[in-house]
């Protein structure tokens, strides 16, 4: 009986549409079809509101305060821990999304003796997190999901390089310089823009170079250019690496000025063989990371919990 499900908190300080939040509202769609527990969402005072807000017309699952105290259970992402109490008297599902957790003087870092189920999105992720040797419960590897069914993928093609740069905006600057120099046609992309405007960019290129920071949990954009179907490179950032696979769906170079030209060059003169081979790769990698997959899994979780 939907009346007997249990509350499945979750909390957010939303300043514009992130991949963090992205998956945390991915995470907030599956959970709607919890036999156990009914999702709602905590927006801080501070948080706005607006189309690129996917939580601004979810009524009546919305949470006028955080309440943790009155919930079923909890899920919490990042610095979310700030507002969680300690001991918390509440089961607790934390999203990890970054290696950076592991990192000493992170200050995410200090919440892993808290107890909790964490999902890593990454196995990289989750094997940092364990390498700590200090996570309170189980540590669980579900890779990111994307909504491959709403990327498109049937672009005109008409611009030859897109630089994905918002991460690294100096880095897109200097390749965007090198490769016009080489006698590549190159638009960049290094502002923050709606969701739908960036997927549009991604079908128009044929080439796509996206910019992480130097470690990341995962890296949704070059699995998003990859369903978009375009040739990706993306430089090697620890989270990409088990779908960024050098060669075969993508090219991998180095993060370095030095080695991501390169590698951007070598996309260009790529023999049309060779480019089918990849995107068929890189299509069957997107497809392989759906989010129904995601889905079921964290509701093997929801239930075990």
């Amino acid at each position: 009986m939907a009346g007997d499900k249990g509350t499945l908190l979750f909390r957010r300080d939303f300043q514009g549409l992130t991949g963090g939040h992205l998956k945390v509202w991915h995470y907030f769609q599956h959970s709607q079809s919890s036999s156990r527990f009914t999702p709602r969402i905590h927006l801080t005072p501070l948080s706005t509101r607006g189309a690129d807000n996917p939580w601004s017309d979810v009524f009546p699952g919305s949470a006028a305060a955080w309440e943790p105290q009155a919930a079923a259970a909890l899920f919490v992402a990042g610095l979310d821990w700030e507002a969680v109490p300690d001991p918390c008297p509440v089961p607790v599902v934390n999203l990890v999304q970054h290696v950076r957790h592991a990192h000493a003087g992170d200050p995410r870092r200090c919440f892993l003796p808290r107890r909790a189920v964490r999902i890593c999105v990454s196995e990289e992720v989750a094997e940092a997190v364990r390498g700590t040797g200090e996570a309170n419960g189980p540590v669980v590897a579900i890779p990111n999901g994307i909504d491959v069914e709403n990327i498109p993928s049937a672009g005109t093609r008409d611009v030859q390089v897109l630089i994905a740069g918002l991460k690294n905006p100096p880095f897109a600057t200097l390749l965007g310089e090198r490769l016009r120099a080489a006698g590549l046609d190159v638009e960049t992309v290094s502002d923050l823009r709606p969701r739908g405007e960036f997927l549009g960019h991604l079908a128009r290129a044929r080439i796509v170079v996206t910019l992480p920071t130097k470690d990341e949990g995962f890296f949704l954009p070059a699995l998003e250019a990859m369903a978009a179907g375009a040739i990706v490179v993306c430089p090697d950032c620890v989270g990409n690496r088990g779908f960024c696979l050098d060669g075969i769906t993508c090219l991998r170079p180095a993060y370095t000025l030095e080695a991501v030209t390169a590698a951007t060059l070598q996309a260009a003169t790529l023999s049309p063989a060779a480019v089918a081979a990849m995107l068929d790769a890189a299509a069957d990698q997107a497809r392989r990371h759906g989010l129904e997959r995601e889905r079921l899994a964290f509701l093997e979780i929801l239930d075990s919990l």
